[in-house]
């Protein structure tokens, strides 16, 4: 017998705003710990290029590729720009998090 799931959309202004606002800060905290994890992870990526090229994005996205500049250049640094968004914006969203929910200024 196969179960059949309906999702029913919660109407938000069911919801008393004090109740509102601690299923937000309470979502917000469990995800901290995979967010936080999820920025230092991208954040090491993006300290492996440094290393491996010597440069950091910024200096290599203004100078340009260098000439001789191989396959595999190319696709690192494609893989490079996406860790590197993915540490602004995950930096940016604990941030906010730390800010609203922990009450500290984080970073």
């Amino acid at each position: 017998m196969k179960a059949s799931f309906m999702i029913n959309t919660i109407d938000m202004q069911e919801f008393p705003q004090q109740e509102l606002a601690f299923i937000f800060r309470q979502g917000a905290l469990l995800r901290l710990p995979h967010l936080e994890s999820r920025m230092f992870y991208a954040d090491e990526q993006v300290k492996y290029f440094e290393k491996k090229y010597a440069t950091t994005l910024t200096k290599l996205k203004t100078q340009g590729l260098p000439d001789n500049a191989n396959y595999e250049m190319h696709e690192d640094l494609i893989e490079w720009e996406y860790w590197n968004d993915v540490w602004c914006k995950t930096r940016v969203t604990v941030g906010k998090i730390f800010r609203t929910y922990v009450g500290v200024q984080w970073l």
